[in-house]
């Protein structure tokens, strides 16, 4: 019984360690992908307002998990780029929201396939059944 239970924890420091490995090395190699024409947290707000259509910085804050002063500091990075704008809601002119432009949809477009390619490349090492496995491995660590 010990054995088995030393056997456990010496998994679990490997899958730790392995876990931590292969997050680094995924979002270092995606930062490099994206991070030539903006930054990752930047990416991350363009895609929400690509797929949301607009947002408040509290929404951007709470759906992201980050404060209220880094969205303000991300978001006015991406308005002096030209790819979002701000604009005062048409409800409640007291909200501003954060819009994506043209040139921003047109980023996260071309971003999202160059991911997209980056993705299908790293996973076609694998088996339809391994990569079932892997989504049902990751859905169940999500529950």
């Amino acid at each position: 019984m010990k054995g088995s239970i030393i056997l456990k924890q010496s998994q679990m420091v490997e899958l730790e360690k392995l876990l931590r490995t292969v997050y680094r090395k995924l979002r270092q190699e995606i930062n490099t992908i994206i991070g030539r024409e903006v930054s990752l947290n930047e990416f991350m707000v363009l895609k929400y307002l690509y797929f949301s259509d607009h947002a408040k910085a509290s929404d951007l804050s709470k759906e992201l998990n980050v404060s209220a002063s880094h969205i303000t500091s991300v978001t006015d990075s991406l308005v002096k780029k030209g790819l979002i704008i701000r604009r005062r809601s048409d409800q409640d002119r007291r909200i501003v929201e954060m819009v994506l432009t043209d040139s921003g949809k047109l980023l996260v477009q071309d971003l999202e396939e160059k991911k997209s390619a980056y993705l299908q490349s790293k996973f076609s090492q694998f088996s339809e059944r391994e990569l079932a496995d892997f989504i049902r491995l990751f859905r169940k660590l999500n529950e």
